[in-house]
């Protein structure tokens, strides 16, 4: 692991650029996401010392004072952009009556060292646009210190299809309502079965071309599509996608943990993340506890794995069951002083094979709330985290790999095959 203050490190950068590199470009390693990058004047050298490593990210982004102690900046997948491990999404953020109190998270998110945000809902993305970028051109932040990530969410309209005309005048119209130059990242959300993969990357190779937007990236797509994407792009010569952006959490578990580190360390593909907790769906203002959520998710996933009950490993779990299961997690959450919300939010973040995180919240009460997890990620412990699988009982594993030989000796009864 690489540490700032390792003088072998360091790399000389020609005068001419006026800059110091400190340290190494991530390789295929998950280790590696959690580097930063060290940016001094090659005159007067700042001397990094063993501080926080959201300190030295104010040196390099230059943040204002006060940035949360748990912040941390990364690479999305292996391009250049840079973002907060946590991002502020609108999915519940225009939710309420009350544009101010808005305006007072998107505030405070940007104060406290967040520079990611996501337009997350597809029903009212017309509405979050406009009002990011009315908070935007108000507060006129420097462009170069914070990146909006928007959705191309083409099955939201009745005769909706994806579309090299689609994409472009989806993003135009987002241009409009955000009332930017450019949108730093654009998802499309779900694939199209009737539009071919190389019209899509040619219609996002386009708009980057012509300064429209700068990256591009996929939202709810498989494992198998993505590698498509990538395949197609860089056989025509056109710009890859850089990220997937993923459901996570405790009881959606397989595509995060199984196959986006593979992807990664294959082709540099990037993860972010959401959670309907992270969301905060079902937040009262009154108890701000998210069991009950929690217990839905729980008992959703159940549902889904049988009719009763959910079927893993040959056992059957009711909804008494699934109960008991909520009561040992908040055991767990209470005995390291936090709520189960929070050590839900914080053992997200705890792995690294996504870069960024993206919450929502409606007050500024449940926003604080929220970004207090950061403080416990710390708290889970391998010891911690073996005992949350021993009560979650779905750590998703790879099957057994079989070989044919094997397989054709099991047919035959065990005698070897003429």
């Amino acid at each position: 692991m690489f540490s700032p203050s390792t003088e072998n490190s360091e790399e000389i950068v020609p005068k001419s650029r006026n800059i110091l590199y400190r340290g190494k470009a991530p390789i295929a390693s998950m280790d590696g996401m959690e580097e930063l990058e060290f940016f001094s004047d090659t005159n007067n050298p700042v001397q990094i010392d063993n501080k926080s490593l959201v300190e030295s990210a104010m040196i390099m982004t230059k943040l204002q004072p006060g940035s949360f102690s748990g912040i941390k900046y990364r690479h999305v997948g292996k391009s250049g952009l840079k973002i907060s491990n946590i991002g502020l999404g609108s999915a519940k953020l225009f939710s309420s009556e009350n544009p101010e109190m808005a305006e007072d998270i998107i505030v405070a998110a940007y104060e406290n060292g967040i520079n990611f945000f996501d337009i997350s809902d597809p029903y009212q993305q017309e509405k979050a646009e406009k009002e990011f970028g009315n908070i935007f051109r108000k507060r006129k932040w420097p462009r170069r210190h914070f990146v909006v990530c928007t959705k191309i969410f083409w099955n939201k309209y009745e005769e909706g299809c994806l579309s090299r005309k689609e994409i472009i005048e989806s993003v135009q119209t987002s241009l409009n309502n955000l009332q930017l130059d450019y949108i730093d990242l654009v998802l499309i959300n779900k694939t199209d079965p009737n539009c071919p993969t190389e019209e899509l990357i040619r219609a996002m190779t386009y708009l980057i071309d012509h300064g429209k937007m700068m990256y591009w990236g996929t939202a709810r797509w498989s494992q198998g599509e993505i590698y498509e994407a990538i395949m197609v792009a860089k056989t025509m010569g056109l710009i890859c996608p850089i990220t997937e952006m993923s459901e996570y959490h405790w009881f959606h578990r397989e595509k995060v943990e199984l196959y986006m580190a593979e992807l990664y360390n294959k082709t540099g593909f990037g993860l972010m993340t959401w959670s309907p907790i992270s969301y905060g769906l079902c937040y009262n203002p009154k108890n701000s506890d998210d069991s009950q959520l929690i217990a839905k998710l729980l008992l959703k996933t159940h549902l889904h794995h049988g009719k009763l009950g959910l079927e893993v490993a040959g056992e059957t779990h009711s909804n008494a069951e699934a109960m008991t299961k909520i009561k040992q997690l908040s055991a767990v959450a209470e005995n390291l002083g936090c709520t189960l919300n929070q050590l839900a939010i914080a053992w997200n973040l705890r792995n690294q094979t996504s870069q960024s995180m993206v919450v929502s919240a409606v007050t500024i009460e449940q926003f604080w709330d929220i970004i207090q997890s950061l403080t416990f990620v710390s708290k889970i412990t391998h010891h911690v985290n073996e005992d949350l699988d021993k009560i979650l009982g779905n750590k998703p594993s790879r099957p057994p790999m079989v070989s044919t030989l094997q397989q054709r000796w099991q047919t035959t009864g065990g005698l070897p095959p003429c």
